[in-house]
């Protein structure tokens, strides 16, 4: 990376139980006040898909979604129709108990318990920011035309102006998304994620995890406090869905503040 600052990497731990939640091992001790992962794709003849625009019947769906917020313990969950842009919807109430589907957001905000954030996933990047003062959370997508657009900044400006967040005490981890060697895209992904740097004439792999990792730390998030994932969603046998191994499927990454404060 070009600040010369080695991101620290960190393998999440699938919880025991039905649903496949992979948790940041580290964060479930430092803050056991968080609801946080990101699903996986599950074992079996079904696959734990959580999406509801593909072909998969919507009440299967939506039994995993009530499954994911049983797990979890939380009352409701917020979701919405992903556009690969920056807007990002403040939930300043947690709302009625249920599975809430809202529309063109790619980024939530809350410091409400009880609210499970979501975002669907397949190779992008979940990424999650906690303010542990204030209990402030923020969780958005970020493939590379969310990062390119500054959404990951945004979500930290959020924290910032509507809960007086200082950089210096946020924590950023980037979940479960395709890896750099795994992802080779064309110049002008490079030149919207690194700008200021040579763009390569052919198609090239990119780490936009690093990128993100890197904007965060260029607005002042220390680096012990900013981590990614070692999953990568298409190498190998993974345990997460990947639209660029050819599935349809989608996983959640989910982020959310727990009833009781511990």
């Amino acid at each position: 990376m070009a600040t010369g600052v080695e991101v620290r990497t960190v393998a999440e731990q699938r919880l025991p139980g039905g649903v496949p939640l992979w948790v940041h091992p580290e964060w479930a001790s430092r803050f056991p006040w968080l609801a946080q992962g990101t699903t996986g794709s599950g074992g079996g003849d079904a696959p734990f898909d959580l999406g509801l625009s593909g072909a998969q019947p919507v009440g299967a769906a939506l039994d995993r979604w009530r499954a994911l917020l049983a797990a979890t313990e939380m009352h409701a969950v917020a979701h919405a129709r992903q556009v690969h842009a920056a807007d990002i919807w403040i939930h300043r109430e947690a709302g009625p108990p249920g599975i809430l589907v809202m529309d063109g957001f790619d980024g939530h905000v809350t410091d409400r318990p009880c609210l499970l954030l979501s975002v669907g996933v397949a190779d992008c990047v979940p990424v999650s920011v906690v303010d542990p003062e204030t209990r402030a959370v923020a969780l958005v997508h970020a493939g590379w035309r969310g990062t390119a657009a500054g959404i990951v900044e945004r979500a930290i400006h959020r924290l910032v102006e509507s809960w007086q967040a200082t950089p210096e005490r946020l924590w950023l981890h980037c979940g479960p998304a395709i890896c750099g060697a795994c992802y080779e895209v064309g110049p002008e992904v490079h030149a919207a994620i690194h700008p200021d740097r040579p763009i390569p004439s052919t198609n090239t792999p990119i780490d936009v995890r690093a990128g993100i990792a890197e904007r965060a730390l260029g607005m002042g998030l220390p680096a012990e406090h900013v981590s990614v994932s070692t999953h990568c969603t298409r190498c190998g046998e993974s345990d997460f869905f990947s639209h660029r191994a050819g599935s349809k499927a989608r996983q959640m990454g989910v982020l959310g503040i727990r009833d009781a404060l511990s």
